[in-house]
């Protein structure tokens, strides 16, 4: 009689205290469709109106792209984002004949129709295409605007330490408290358009950062979970 003996990852990885890594390439939707009410995404406040539709005409990968535009206020909410080293990276494209001023947010604290005490917010960037600088409100920082090319925003975000470095195609932005009267959490991602645009968004990713011992427990789990022995 022979036997397998075969150690899941995944069970590794919730062995390890890592949480599952939350990711979309908006290519499960619908070309024209208003994403609020999929996949986690939603209009600020839960309105449909504020939410977003998906397009072809850019992509990063794949055929489709989110478009923030006109109304678009689009959130995304996280549970449990409440310790432990996150990287959340998503792929902007600016297209030359878009106008007016859009943001892009974190938030530490949010709730669907909350009071003021229910908001509160860890990182607003503001791309303003007439000037063609983007600026970051709660630092001041200021960098050029990349438009008609994919561009990568990275946000690291230490939520034991309450600390986060922002990245702007590969430049460092800076590095600064994640949260001032908030909470160390990550709470949710709003893409607002402001009335201005269009922005577009792909491949966004949210993924925990192991620890070291939790990465070397990683590595053994990934050994067991490749490595398979026949027991007589």
């Amino acid at each position: 009689m022979k036997r397998m003996l075969v150690l899941g990852f995944a069970s590794v990885l919730a062995a390890a205290g890592v949480n599952a890594a939350v990711t979309d390439d908006f290519e499960s939707y619908a070309v024209g469709s208003n994403i609020h009410g999929q996949g986690g995404w939603k209009g600020w406040d839960n309105t449909a109106s504020a939410g977003a539709t998906i397009s072809d005409a850019f992509a990063a990968s794949g055929t489709k792209s989110v478009n923030i535009t006109g109304g678009s206020d689009l959130v995304r909410e996280f549970v449990g984002v409440t310790s432990g080293v996150w990287s959340l990276t998503v792929k902007q494209f600016i297209p030359s004949t878009s106008s007016g001023t859009s943001y892009f947010i974190l938030m530490n604290k949010y709730k669907d129709l909350g009071a003021a005490a229910d908001y509160n917010w860890s990182a607003q960037i503001q791309h303003n295409m007439a000037s063609g600088y983007l600026t970051n409100d709660l630092t001041g920082v200021s960098a050029a605007l990349v438009k008609n090319a994919w561009v990568d925003y990275r946000f690291d975000i230490d939520l034991d330490q309450g600390r986060v470095s922002e990245y702007y195609n590969n430049q460092l932005l800076g590095t600064r408290l994640w949260q001032d009267g908030g909470v160390n959490a990550l709470a949710a991602i709003d893409l607002y358009a402001n009335n201005a645009g269009p922005i577009y968004y792909d491949n966004f990713s949210l993924t925990q950062v192991p620890e070291p011992t939790t990465a070397a427990l990683l590595g053994l789990g990934l050994a067991a979970f490749l490595f398979r022995r026949r027991v007589s």
